[in-house]
């Protein structure tokens, strides 16, 4: 289960509630929400990851590469980068993740909600 989230994750409490079972879900809304396309092209020794702004292509960010050889291992390394990484601000977080570090801030009397990095 995966959690998308935005850069700053105050207010944001319901983890649950806006979970969404697999990484490609994730990683779609992750795309979607940073205004970026994508396409898989495979090259030398690997697969690259390639995202273009979808309003100004001259703005997208380099590919993003993967060693693996097999195009299903390439794309689950690509997309776990991807949603790792932050893009334009958002980023996927395992579910388990965000409630670890929810009961940590909430045992150590934290006034605000965990910032993921």
């Amino acid at each position: 289960m995966f959690v998308v989230v935005p850069g700053e994750i105050d207010d944001f409490t319901d983890y649950a509630r806006r979970a969404v079972p697999r990484l490609e879900t994730a990683f779609a809304q992750v795309c979607c929400r940073a205004g970026l396309v994508y396409h898989f092209e495979q090259a030398d020794a690997g697969w690259l990851l390639v995202l273009t702004d979808g309003e100004r292509p001259e703005c997208s960010p380099e590919p993003i590469r993967s060693n693996y050889v097999k195009r299903a291992d390439a794309q689950r390394d690509l997309m776990l980068q991807a949603v790792e990484g932050r893009l334009r601000g958002w980023a996927a977080v395992p579910l388990d993740v965000l409630r670890r570090a929810s009961s940590a801030n909430a045992e150590a009397g934290a006034a605000s909600a965990p910032v993921i990095t």
